[in-house]
């Protein structure tokens, strides 16, 4: 997957001649450890970590896809996402009740490749965090079914509102987790990043990227938060693109 990141030697070589390091965004890969590999013009070869969760790359690629008309694309890959931030859930959960880590792994292996049995496992960590269960609207699972299994071929309009509602329920539970939860949260993110930075070779220069999608606001030019919605991350790409960015 091609991501937008910078050459950290680059980077490192401005710093040592005391030098504010500017930002040249260079088309990197992101690979299945959430690092991107990246090479400058100048021939530097370098890992950029990418500090944002899969679920988060995972919308990004599905915003990609529908603005490139790629509609049934756009169902799986959220649907991905979905299950993502579920297992996003399950780990935050468990590390607030203060299970071992090697534990948490151990259970996650037995249930790794099969989603209805991660589903079962979120649903109730979630019923004892919230003394709810956690409701999905029903279209979501009808046309992800179709779409997966019987290969139906959704129109933009219905790619737009599956991945609105699988959007709104992802932002729910970011939201769920960081008002209960949020010291959990970051101490989870921050051992994937130490699982990225355990995996670069011995010599390979690294810095870490931390990427969000906004809303701004134009009239005064700041920040005004995050996106809320699915087709503001599509504007967002669609934006970059017309700048002449990478995605």
């Amino acid at each position: 997957m091609k991501v937008m990141a910078m050459c950290p030697q680059c980077i490192l070589d401005q710093t040592k001649q005391g030098k504010q390091p500017r930002f040249n965004p260079i088309v990197g890969e992101l690979d299945d450890n959430g690092t991107i590999h990246v090479t400058c013009d100048r021939k530097h070869y370098g890992v950029v970590l990418y500090n944002s969760r899969r679920y988060e790359v995972l919308v990004k690629s599905a915003a990609r896809a529908f603005l490139d008309g790629y509609t049934n694309e756009v169902v799986a890959v959220m649907s991905s996402a979905l299950e993502r931030a579920y297992e996003f859930y399950i780990r935050v959960s468990c590390r607030a009740k203060d299970l071992a880590q090697e534990r948490v792994d151990a259970a996650w292996k037995s249930v790794a490749a099969q989603s209805e049995r991660q589903f079962g496992a979120f649903q109730f960590l979630y019923l004892q965090d919230n003394q709810l269960p956690f409701t999905l609207d029903p279209l979501v699972t009808e046309v992800r079914n179709k779409v997966v299994h019987r290969g139906k071929i959704v129109r933009e309009a219905e790619a737009l509102n599956f991945a609105e509602k699988v959007f709104s329920a992802i932002r729910h539970l970011d939201d769920t987790l960081q008002s209960k939860f949020a010291d959990h949260v970051k101490a989870e993110a921050e051992r994937e990043i130490k699982v990225q930075e355990d995996n670069i070779p011995a010599g390979i220069e690294h810095v870490t990227l931390s990427a969000k999608t906004v809303n701004v606001d134009t009239s005064k030019n700041e920040v005004i938060g995050t996106v809320t919605r699915f087709i503001e991350h599509v504007a967002a790409i669609h934006q970059s693109r017309e700048r002449g960015f990478p995605d």
